[in-house]
């Protein structure tokens, strides 16, 4: 079902001719992985070649969450990093091979995909813009999709003033991203299952009138200190954003104190003192996972709504400029 490109990696292996490689994936992939550097290894032995395959037991959530800093002192010559592709602020001091792990189906199935999506076509008055990740690039070339990489939709505003938008893909993340950022409606299709379903426009207007609840009470109940959270995986480092907010934070004499973390999660921020986080990192695990915290936590964005009293609601996107070079 899925292409791990065997043959791509092992070629890859022999141009950089290493001798330690570090093979790295999401949880859904690590078993596949094993079984891989299995069968790879094997092909080394067979053919004489002393190379070690190491991999990565840690976490995996995009390619903003390359391992390279971690691992760099075990004299690693490789990093395959597989499920997704490179991202301009995420630049590894090790050597990395990105595998995107395209879908690929059978062929009855791919032509019922494409039967599917030319029925959602005709249902709509435009052509609406088609999004996807990087795992179902190749059996939706023919529609040109735009492919959302990170925490980032990759369209603008008046690109989407007007026209619906169609996710094809698995998982619900981006999407929710795409209804969050232009408030509308999204149609998802699952190539995978071959199901449909949508983000109704009331889906979004709930979530935006919680997180302005949220923005409200702190109005009601200011935050007496401030945590503010910077993120050390190098695709997640939004230092530029963090020095800002620091910086606003102390004009407007705002008592906080900076906190560095590597994964960023509810135990991790155990500070009795601390009203409020403002997350410096990626935008989900304020939208995800807000209500597994005892405190308060805001995207920078929320964070800027609250000190200019604003209460319309923008959504927080990574972009180049939020980190140093």
């Amino acid at each position: 079902m899925w292409d791990l490109e065997r043959d791509r990696v092992i070629n890859g292996i022999i141009k950089h001719n290493a001798k330690r490689v570090l093979f790295q994936g999401p949880e859904g992939l690590k078993r596949d992985l094993e079984k891989e550097i299995g069968d790879i290894a094997k092909y080394f032995e067979s053919t004489g070649r002393d190379v070690e395959l190491i991999l990565w037991g840690g976490s995996s959530f995009g390619a903003c969450d390359i391992c390279d800093m971690e691992v760099k002192h075990l004299n690693i010559d490789l990093i395959l990093h597989y499920g997704h592709e490179e991202l301009p602020y995420s630049k590894s001091e090790i050597p990395i091979i990105y595998i995107p792990v395209y879908y690929n189906p059978d062929r009855e199935h791919l032509m019922g995909i494409i039967n599917d999506i030319n029925k959602i076509l005709k249902k709509q008055e435009q052509f609406p813009i088609i999004t996807t990740t990087i795992q179902f690039k190749k059996i939706l070339r023919e529609y040109n999709p735009i492919v959302i990489l990170g925490c980032r939709t990759n369209i603008n505003e008046d690109m989407a003033k007007d026209r619906n938008i169609i996710y094809i893909g698995s998982g619900r993340f981006h999407p929710l991203m795409l209804a969050y950022k232009f408030k509308k409606e999204i149609t998802l299709y699952n190539p995978i299952t071959r199901n449909y379903s949508k983000i109704e426009e009331n889906d979004v207007d709930k979530f935006i009138k919680r997180r302005l609840g949220v923005i409200s009470k702190l109005h009601l109940c200011p935050p007496k200190k401030i945590g503010v959270i910077l993120s050390t995986k190098r695709g997640q480092c939004r230092i530029n954003v963090f020095n800002n907010i620091i910086k606003t934070l102390r004009e407007k004499n705002i008592n906080y104190i900076p906190i560095v973390l590597n994964n960023i999660s509810p135990e991790s921020l155990i500070y009795d003192d601390i009203d409020a986080y403002i997350i410096c990192a990626c935008p989900r695990i304020v939208l995800d996972d807000h209500i597994n915290y005892k405190r308060v936590i805001l995207t920078p964005k929320e964070f800027e709504m609250y000190i200019n009293n604003d209460f319309n609601y923008v959504f927080d996107e990574v972009f180049l400029d939020d980190f140093m070079y």
